[in-house]
């Protein structure tokens, strides 16, 4: 439903298992899409989809669609909200999971690397739940050069560090503002970390003293948009 809505993306077929749908809004949304609707037996769209678990609908559709670093993140036109740099995240639902809070807490836009990152597949796309289709992703070569290219723009990088000396609470995240989130191993690169202007850090609480990257990701999206919100930057949520 949300890639017909986003109209990004080419839509070659669009697979319909079975009757009629419970879901009237995908009944709704199917009926005016201008791409062809086959409808197929519930075993027929098990093969075409490679799994069971598709809810009774698939779509044949195009390369995901990229955005392009300079044109979102760069110039005056780009629109306020927090940037997220992904540092090696190669888990498909953490990927995933970061891309549904980017969308739904007001994100501007999630930079990946093109080499030793999770990229947007089919399994990331199912646990964006949508997301995928609105949310910018853009791939760079080179991470560090792309923070460079951030700073020259006015960004404030910052690097998120569950040591980090200044908390989360306690920076501004509002503005041009950009977090890096390393893998869970290995954490932030070197020379990336090189190029942040700070670290924050999630104050924990629990016996449990750390949140998993997507964890940590929602968590920071939903305290710039708080700040955003509180500084007039972004409409409240409805």
């Amino acid at each position: 439903m949300e890639t017909i809505r986003a109209g990004k993306r080419p839509i070659v077929e669009i697979y319909w298992g079975g009757g009629p749908s419970i879901n009237p809004r995908l009944d709704a949304e199917l009926s005016g899409a201008t791409s062809p609707v086959i409808r197929l037996s519930a075993p027929e769209l098990t093969t075409v989809a490679g799994s069971p678990h598709h809810q009774g609908v698939a779509a044949k559709v195009g390369p995901f669609p990229y955005a392009e670093f300079d044109a979102t993140f760069l110039g005056p036109e780009t629109r306020p909200g927090l940037v997220l740099i992904l540092d090696e995240i190669q888990d498909p639902s953490n990927l995933g999971s970061i891309l549904r809070s980017a969308e739904c807490l007001g994100g501007s836009g999630v930079i990946i690397s093109k080499d030793r990152c999770a990229q947007v597949t089919p399994a990331v796309e199912k646990v964006a739940s949508g997301a995928s289709a609105h949310i910018a992703v853009s791939r760079v070569v080179n991470l560090v050069r792309a923070v460079d290219m951030l700073k020259d723009e006015g960004y404030w990088i910052y690097a998120a560090d569950v040591a980090g000396p200044e908390t989360l609470y306690s920076t501004d995240l509002t503005g041009r503002t950009a977090v890096v989130l390393g893998s869970e191993e290995k954490g932030i690169r070197r020379l990336l970390r090189e190029k942040c202007d700070r670290s924050v850090s999630i104050p924990m609480c629990g016996r449990v003293q750390s949140l998993n990257v997507a964890q940590a990701a929602a968590a920071i999206l939903a305290e710039s948009q708080r700040q955003r919100i509180a500084a007039g930057e972004t409409m409240p949520c409805k």
